[in-house]
Formats: C-alpha cells, structure tokens, sequence
C-alpha cells in the first residue's frame, strides 16, 4: 500500500470519515441489486435449458449490450489520462470482447475526494467502481446505502478475485454482507527504525540491542551521535515510537484509540475493551519520547504540518527515523538490519532499516484499501467482471498504473523506468496507484525497486498470517457513538502532536487526555464495543 502514514493519521481519518454522514449518501436510487445483476449474469451462461418433459431447448446466449464502466478512484491530474484509457479500451476490444464493454477513467484530486464522491452517491450521479477504504468514508457509504453488496456479485463473477482474496473479505462485511474487495497486497508492515548506514560505519555502532524489538535500546545509540555528530538529529519525525509502532505492537484496535490491551497478560482481560491511551505501555512511551525530546534527540520541527524527513536525510542532518513504516523484504525479522530498498534510491545514500515490530493480520488491515461497487451503477455485474480482469490480467493492470508502454514507460531488465528524456512531470503519465485495486502481485517493480518485492510481500503475508488479531473479522458499528467519535477525535487532535513528539510531558498531560476524552463520551464508545465485541464472541465461539 501507498506509504502514508499509518499511526495517528490513519486513526485520525477514520474518525473524521465520521463527520461526512451527515451529508450521507441518498438511498432514493436504491435498486435492487438481483434485478441489476439479471441480465449480465444471464449472459454469461453458456445455454438455457428448458425442460418441457418432452425435449430439451439450447438457447444461444445472448449478446451483452454495450456498457461503459465508469471507475472512480483519488490521482492527481494526468496529461496523458485520454491516451491510457483509449488503450485499455482498444485492449479490451481485442482481448475480452464478449464482455463488449468500455471504461472511463474518471480520477478525483485527493484533496476533495471525499467530498465529491460523497456528492456523487447522494446525488445519485450514475458511475460504478469506486475506491474506498475504512478509513475514508467506507462505513458511511455503507450506512447510508450508497454501495451495494457483493456477496452474489463476487460468486457469479470474479472467480480470479475468489481464489486470491476469498479468504480475506472479513474486513469489508457489514451486517453480514461483503461491500468492498481487498487489494491483494501487503497484509500489514514491519515498523522500526530507518538510520544512516554512512553514521552507522563511521562510530562501528552495533545494532544488535535491537533485537529485543524495544525502542529504548535505541537509545545509547542515539547518544553516540547526539555527543559526536553535532550538526546531525539523532532521530527525526514526526513518526515516532507512539504511532504505529504502539498502535500496532501492543493494541488491537477497535476504533480510533478504543481497542484491547495486547501486553496486559491478566486471561480474564484477552477481550476487555479499553481506552488504549491509559495502558501502562502508552505511559512507558510517551516517556521515553519525552526524555528523548529533552535530551535534544528529536527534531524541534517535529510537529510543523508537512514536514519532509527524508530531505533531511540528503542534506546529511538526520540519523534516524523511527517508529515509521518499513520496507517488506526477504527474511523480515524483528532487529535484523537490512538494506532500505526504498529510501536508499530517493535518499541517494544508504539507510539500514532495522523492524522492532511486525504487523498482525488484522481486521482493519483488510479493509485498508478497497473497490466498491456504487447503488447507482446501471450494471453492477458488469464492474464486478471488469474489476475481476484486474486480479488476473497483467496487461489490463499495468496500463492502469503505468501507462502505455513505449510511451509512458519502458521496460529495463524487467522493471518499469522513464523513457530516455522524460521525467515525472513530462512523461503525460506518473502516478503511485499500484495499491488501489487488483492483484499487486502481478505488478512491475519500478528501477530501484527490489526486484523481488512481491515474492517478499507473498512471504511476508504468510508471516503476518500466521499471527491473527484475537478480534479479526470483528468490525465494530460506529453509529450508535458516531457522535462521540467525533468529539473524541476532535479531543485526540489536540495531544496526540505533544505527546507522539515528545513537547507534552505524558506524567502530566495523559490525565488531561484521559479527563477530556471522558467528556467526549469515550466511555460510552467502550461500553458499544464491548457490547458488540461480546455478542460477536458468541455468535463465532471465541
């Protein structure tokens, strides 16, 4: 997945999503969903037989009318967006012509994507793949009717995307039924540190403290390069520690800072929902982050919105970044240094990664990047077969994401480069959509990429997989308190900054947190989630 950040951002998202209900999606075009899907499914079958007692009829299928699927999903502006959709139309001309149909690209600027896309559904605007995730907008377009499910949709027509995420579609079940598909990728992440491999050689640093997964071993190394390297922070962000290091290493969560206590060893707490802010390991951080910040480890600017870390990295000022997301790579373990694929290209110097924690499988994970299907698209069957291609079809996908090849892009030693002369900005087409729908695995690497990058992430999943959430396929109902979330998001935007930086003294402002997230109603979002989280123990015999 796209690499945003995915501690207090994605947490923070997701429960401002909330406030857009009101604008809601209308239910007035509310069709029903077998009478969308009649005729395409239909179509599809080789023959009808009709038993008259006497002989039995085959029927030649009927054609498929023309239909034009219209994909909405965030880009910015791309000169070249013509050109890239006459080619996937001609290719799918050539390649799937009884489907007999065509798309139309129609990309939406980040910055209003939420907006427009909540416009679109409650003006009943006719379109029909759309991108959406839990922590943009999904469970409002769900509540208020502006998807449709796809359990039958899936089982009649997208036997590819079966066989890949079948398995992985507890993420977007809402009252029993699927509204989103997974994008089969990555199933989470290492988190860690990111440090300067030139400052690691210079003082013969030795890393393997890091083996015990804990930042504070970090620490003394951090010392070294406060103490010799004066022009140089010894750790930059704003990640840190408290993000998603925390939010995945020692929680599961709920919703926003709701969810279970993952170091509290008590058997009779495996399932008590708490307010993860008053766990002792929060503590334990947000004190280490401040006797980092008061020992001048941390960047000052830490906190200033928009903040380029890397930057720092090429003008040789950072040493570490940490408590961020990390490179999946061959042999991922919890404090093994490796080379950073990624930020060694962009930096232009080389940066060892070291993971101090690696992901769970988790609920929220799975319904982290999605494509639905709108209420009002006029043949739902219809983009579930085009979206199907995309988990099978190499050539399909790769137009989407890189272009045309020749053109957009060329081929060099199998991975994707610029054409001789061109650059990101005149190319006509460069964008990092790889994420946002079919199966990555079937994707390109980019030059300067690890060419093995998705073998990595397939062995990477297993690992993940191997370790479950306790709650996965669990999805908590926001309605009851999507009040409450709001203030309590609102409560969280004022600390969260201090306390993840190190600026706030945790001793004494965590006590303010937990007084005004009182009065917000959190409280009454973890007695809804125990409720819910009990009768959903019940009903699947955890």
């Amino acid at each position: 997945m796209k690499q945003v950040s995915k501690g207090s951002f994605v947490l923070s998202s997701l429960l401002l999503s909330l406030s857009l209900v009101a604008a809601g999606c209308s239910s007035g075009n509310n069709n029903n969903a077998a009478n969308n899907e009649k005729p395409a499914n239909q179509a599809q079958e080789s023959s009808t037989n009709t038993n008259t007692g006497t002989a039995n009829t085959t029927e030649a299928p009927k054609a498929l009318e023309p239909y034009e699927v219209v994909m909405v999903y965030p880009d910015g502006k791309q000169n070249d967006l013509g050109v890239v959709q006459t080619a996937m139309n001609d290719y799918l001309k050539q390649t799937y012509p009884d489907m007999n149909m065509t798309v139309k690209l129609n990309p939406i600027d980040w910055s209003a994507y939420a907006d427009k896309t909540n416009l679109m559904m409650s003006s009943g605007q006719k379109f029909d793949l759309i991108w959406t995730a839990n922590w943009m907008n999904f469970d409002a377009q769900v509540n208020k009717g502006g998807l449709l499910p796809l359990d039958e949709l899936l089982a009649q027509n997208a036997p590819d995307i079966e066989a890949i995420e079948g398995k992985f579609h507890d993420g977007a079940l809402r009252n029993g039924k699927i509204y989103g598909v997974h994008v089969h990728q990555e199933l989470g992440n290492p988190q860690g540190v990111a440090i300067s491999k030139a400052l690691v050689d210079k003082y013969n640093l030795d890393l393997s403290a890091l083996k015990s997964g804990e930042f504070k071993d970090l620490g003394p190394i951090l010392k070294t390069i406060k103490e010799n390297e004066p022009g140089v922070t010894p750790a930059v962000g704003p990640s840190f520690p408290l993000g998603a290091y925390y939010g995945s290493g020692s929680t599961a969560n709920i919703v926003g800072p709701i969810g279970l206590d993952l170091r509290d060893t008590d058997p009779n707490n495996t399932y008590k929902v708490v307010n993860t802010y008053a766990t002792p390991r929060y503590m334990e951080l947000a004190k280490l982050t401040r006797e980092w910040f008061k020992a001048g480890y941390i960047n000052k600017d830490a906190t200033t919105p928009g903040v380029d870390i890397w930057k720092k990295f090429q003008a040789k000022t950072a040493f570490a970044s940490i408590g961020s997301d990390l490179d999946i790579l061959a042999g991922t373990e919890i404090g093994l240094p490796q080379l950073m694929p990624s930020k060694t290209s962009s930096v232009g110097s080389d940066i060892i990664q070291v993971p101090l924690n690696i992901d769970r499988l988790q609920t929220t994970k799975l319904a982290a990047t999605m494509q639905g299907i709108s209420q009002t698209s006029k043949d739902p069957a219809r983009a579930m077969m085009l979206l199907n291609l995309f988990y099978k079809d190499q050539k399909l996908l790769s137009l989407f994401n890189f272009g045309v090849e020749g053109t957009h892009y060329v081929l060099k030693d199998g991975q994707v480069a610029l054409p001789d002369g061109k650059t990101q900005d005149t190319v006509g087409f460069y964008h990092d959509n790889m994420w946002q729908i079919g199966n990555q695995m079937l994707n390109y690497t980019r030059v300067g990429e690890d060419p093995n990058k998705y073998k990595n992430y397939e062995e990477f999943n297993a690992k993940v997989s191997s370790n479950p959430s306790p709650i996965l396929g669990f999805v908590f109902n926001s309605e009851p308190v999507k009040n409450e979330l709001i203030a309590v998001s609102k409560v969280q935007s004022t600390f969260d900054p201090g306390l993840q930086s190190g600026q706030l003294d945790p001793e004494v402002e965590i006590p303010k947190l937990i007084q005004k997230l009182q009065g917000a109603g959190i409280d009454k979002i973890i007695a809804e989630a125990q409720k819910q989280l009990d009768e959903w123990r019940a009903a699947n015999g955890k």
